[in-house]
């Protein structure tokens, strides 16, 4: 089983230790070890500017600067030529990185764009919960940013909220829009859907290792251990997947079904609260709680 990757909000703080300390190693080894600027003593550093700016024009400035700083620093003389190539050599090495950076930052775009596609046409099968993936996505990245979770959890959940009920693919129609009480038979068949889609996305390797097939599959876990499809309880519940659970279950009463009315904001309050330490985390509740009060979070519902 995967988790969220909450080390991701360290990253930042470690990128700028590690530049600084690249930079004192350059300067240590030019004029302590060699005593003369050395360019690759200073492609570490350079490195290190590439994961921490996004800016092709910062890049430039700081292998400018470096180089001229050498340059006054050096006791031979450089000539035009030389000082251009060595301004190159250190301005190419963190365009790269930031170049591969962007394009995978695409990449994850172009994911998520999919993904909302095929949430869509997923919602497009019943016109009552035409919009409902979109809600519970927009929910729990909501619950996420309330929680202090990074930006990169709260993009996982937001994507994990589109894809939580991607399963209902397998699910034939006539079940998921029976307008009266299902049989104990259909309900068997829903209760199939996490499965299902977890076995459609797992040979997808984001999926795999940011924890979205954990939301997949889990978001229908009970706090108590009384969910489905595996029965785990309390933090054996992946916490995507149990931030998720609450987002589902807030729209599913806030919003009309085949089946009833939406029940409004103050019952579906209610049912959160009583639903503490029985179906839901209680600490999650509260934080969401908290923010609907606090008017943080839209209340969606049914939108036309």
């Amino acid at each position: 089983m995967t988790s969220l990757n909450l080390t991701e909000n360290k990253k930042r703080p470690a990128y700028i230790i590690l530049t600084i300390l690249a930079l004192v190693i350059g300067l240590s080894f030019d004029f302590l070890y060699f005593n003369e600027p050395l360019i690759s003593a200073y492609v570490p550093f350079m490195i290190m500017v590439g994961f921490m700016f996004r800016s092709y024009l910062t890049s430039l400035f700081l292998s400018g600067l470096l180089v001229g700083l050498l340059y006054l620093a050096s006791s031979y003389g450089w000539g035009f030529e030389l000082l251009l190539l060595r301004w190159l050599i250190l301005f190419i090495v963190p365009s790269v990185i930031q170049t591969l950076l962007k394009n995978m930052k695409k990449e994850r775009e172009n994911l998520i764009n999919l993904t909302a596609v095929l949430a869509e046409s997923l919602d497009a099968r019943d016109k009552y919960t035409s919009y409902h993936s979109k809600n519970v996505a927009y929910y729990s990245s909501e619950i996420g940013k309330g929680m202090g979770l990074p930006t990169k959890i709260c993009e996982i959940l937001y994507v994990g909220g589109l894809l939580h009920d991607v399963g209902k693919i397998g699910v034939p129609e006539a079940i998921l829009n029976k307008p009266s009480k299902l049989t104990d038979e259909e309900f068997e068949k829903i209760k199939q859907h996490p499965s299902i889609g977890y076995n459609m996305l797992k040979h997808i390797p984001d999926f795999r290792k940011n924890s979205i097939l954990d939301i997949v599959l889990h978001h229908h876990e009970r706090f108590d251990g009384k969910g489905y499809p595996a029965r785990l309880k309390g933090e054996e519940i992946p916490l995507g997947a149990r931030i998720t659970a609450i987002a589902d279950a807030f729209d599913a009463m806030t919003s009309r079904r085949i089946y009833r009315d939406d029940k409004g904001l103050e019952y579906a309050l209610n049912e959160l609260t009583n639903g503490e330490n029985t179906q839901f985390d209680p600490e999650i509740t509260k934080t969401f709680l908290s923010l609907i009060q606090a008017k943080k979070i839209i209340v969606r519902g049914h939108q036309d």
